[in-house]
């Protein structure tokens, strides 16, 4: 079995009966996945890392066909949750400090990434080394409101925060209870807060 027939095998694995199927509900260019499919066009490690998250499968197995392909309690970690509920990706912190997918003890929704919890800041809600999760999807941020959310502002900081509306239309006001209400500002991207699982439930893989 080759890298094509693999990427076809985890696509009908995770329920999804055609490649164009899977490509609308990923928002991926339907010609270029079909391609990648078909053995047609050549997989860089980009793409198959993306397909891999998609399909919940190891990215070794996709690869190469080495091990097993069954990942489904496997989740990406892209950051961290600091002072004040904002969040600093891992390319913002020091050399080799960061995670990309930790094991954990239970299945979580499709489509989820996380965040590590780092400090006290957010206790009692949070503690240090609990798992946040969100999903990878941009949702309209009118309706989350009242929903904790991983919101992006345009001056590219982010933070988890509950959504809230702002004092005119397409404002919002991001409040926590730890940190003071950020108000009335436009929000560039925002996802919504899908798990917590708490340090003792999850590990890096072996």
């Amino acid at each position: 079995m080759d890298v094509s027939e693999r990427l076809r095998q985890a696509r009908e694995q995770a329920g999804y009966a055609s490649a164009a199927e899977a490509a609308r509900a990923f928002g991926w260019n339907e010609v270029t996945y079909r391609a990648h499919e078909n053995g047609v066009r050549g997989l860089k490690r980009e793409a198959m890392d993306k397909y891999a998250r998609a399909f919940r499968v190891s990215p070794l197995w996709l690869w190469s066909g080495e091990g097993a392909p069954d990942k489904r309690n496997v989740v990406q970690v892209l950051g961290y949750i600091g002072a004040g509920a904002e969040v600093f990706t891992i390319d913002d912190l020091s050399k080799g400090d960061g995670l990309e997918e930790v094991e954990l003890d239970f299945p979580v929704p499709y489509g989820s990434i996380a965040l590590v919890v780092r400090g006290d800041s957010q206790y009692p809600v949070f503690e240090d080394g609990d798992l946040i999760g969100y999903h990878e999807r941009s949702e309209d941020p009118n309706l989350l409101v009242g929903r904790m959310c991983i919101v992006r502002l345009l001056d590219g900081r982010t933070f988890l925060k509950r959504l809230r509306k702002g004092a005119q239309p397409g404002l919002f006001t991001l409040a926590s209870a730890n940190a003071p209400d950020i108000e009335d500002v436009p929000v560039d991207w925002a996802a919504r807060y899908t798990f917590h699982i708490p340090s003792y439930a999850w590990r890096k893989p072996r």
